[in-house]
């Protein structure tokens, strides 16, 4: 049975994160038998230290008098949550953070002196913790930027002093995907991109009316779910036609208005975000979802089980619906760059391999859903992605494979920063129209 304490729980998980990084995936913390508050705050360390990831080892390393790779899994997982909750948890006391985390080391670190090292990092990295700063440098050597703007003055110049290492280490990045965005984009995007993945992301509502909890988007037609008790649960109760939706994410669908689909086919569905959300664009079609994922099959048969127009089938029983398909849309397995606040592992594990598998995947997707396609269909095809690989590269590769028009494309930037409004928090994303033969 294991450890039913907060901290324990984050140590167990980044300890099993750090013997296993980069290759990490959205997985939940081992929560049970925790109250609501422990649970809350197991999973607030495990998700500042999964964003701030080389951030964190970054300042762990400064303050080691061993390479960080040459550190034991559980040692690492310990002084990760250790360091989380030092440099980023609010109200947390140092003495608490440093007495559970040592005394976690001491139960489940097998090696001699584990709980020595973590005890001993722990209080250099309370000492190289200086005063906080309203409005922290990015670009600053001996600064750490928080996700609302503010942090912390450093007693020394931890980070690196070339531009693009120093912001991989500072927003907790993958130092490839942040040298592509310098390479693609210029410093200055580049920077914007990085420091995005610091917000904390809001729920934003995509057709909800006015409500005392929730606030105006700068988006006309979306609101953001204020932090107050209120859960979102009771607030969509009030507004049962309103989606938990992006801007960016509804722009793909946009591109489909003005076309007249008598069967639509939603193949990579999700929860049905836009399944829904095509079957108010286009009220006189027959909607069809899947997935391959269990879990969220599950929930398109919920959704569908409280809609009359929505069918939802297995996989295999939609590749089988050959020539019966007007508009297909593959909203497909991407790298999530430009979702990198919603989904923290993704800045870990990018990878110029990991992307070159994704784009073979998606390829796949097309080639197994060509059969579907009744003549002159329409095929939608999006990703939550920032990479031209899986974007723009895709429909110039279906023109010159499959014959296939590119009719509208769209790529969306993400837009908000550490220390800005969240009214103008936008995710980032790509959708493109395009026509068979």
């Amino acid at each position: 049975m294991p450890d039913q304490r907060p901290r324990d729980a984050a140590c167990r998980f980044l300890f099993e994160a750090a013997r296993i990084h980069p290759a990490l995936f959205p997985r939940p913390v081992d929560v049970r038998g925790l109250d609501d508050r422990d649970r809350r705050l197991a999973e607030a360390i495990v998700r500042a230290a999964l964003s701030r990831w080389s951030t964190l080892t970054t300042l762990i390393d400064h303050a080691l008098d061993r390479p960080w790779p040459s550190v034991d899994d559980r040692v690492q997982g310990a002084l990760l949550a250790g360091a989380a909750q030092l440099f980023f948890l609010e109200r947390v006391p140092d003495h608490a953070v440093v007495a559970e985390t040592v005394e976690w080391a001491k139960r489940n670190c097998k090696r001699k002196g584990a709980a020595s090292i973590v005890n001993a990092v722990l209080r250099r990295l309370i000492e190289q913790r200086g005063h906080t700063v309203e409005h922290a440098q990015p670009d600053a050597r001996d600064q750490l930027v928080l996700s609302n703007g503010s942090g912390w003055a450093l007693q020394s110049p931890v980070f690196d002093e070339d531009p693009v290492l120093r912001l991989s280490q500072q927003t907790g990045h993958d130092t490839v995907m942040v040298q592509r965005w310098w390479t693609e984009h210029g410093p200055g995007t580049a920077s914007m991109l990085a420091l995005h993945g610091l917000c904390a992301a809001p729920i934003i509502l995509h057709g909800a009316a006015a409500d005392p909890a929730l606030v105006a988007h700068d988006e006309a037609g979306y609101h953001i779910l204020q932090n107050g008790d209120e859960p979102l649960i009771d607030v969509l109760a009030r507004h049962p036609e309103a989606l938990v939706q992006d801007p960016a994410t509804s722009e793909a669908v946009r591109r489909t208005i003005g076309l007249s689909p008598k069967v639509i086919l939603d193949y990579c569905a999700g929860r049905g975000t836009k399944t829904r959300q095509l079957a108010a664009v286009h009220p006189d079609a027959r909607i069809i979802a899947t997935d391959v994922d269990q879990v969220r099959f599950d929930s398109l048969e919920q959704l569908a089980a409280n809609h009359e127009r929505i069918d939802v089938i297995e996989p295999d029983e939609a590749r089988a619906m050959f020539g019966e398909i007007d508009l297909l849309v593959l909203d497909v397995p991407c790298s999530n760059t430009g979702v990198l606040p919603r989904r923290p592992e993704a800045r870990i594990r990018f990878s110029p391999a990991m992307l070159q598998d994704l784009v073979g995947l998606q390829r796949q997707i097309i080639a197994d859903t060509i059969p579907c396609l009744a003549p002159g269909a329409h095929v939608l095809y999006a990703t939550c992605s920032l990479e031209t690989e899986e974007n723009q590269d895709m429909p110039v590769w279906l023109a010159k494979w499959h014959d296939w028009d590119l009719i509208d494309q769209v790529q969306t930037l993400p837009r908000g920063i550490p220390g800005e409004s969240l009214t103008r928090y936008r995710d980032g994303g790509y959708a493109a129209l395009l026509r068979a033969h």
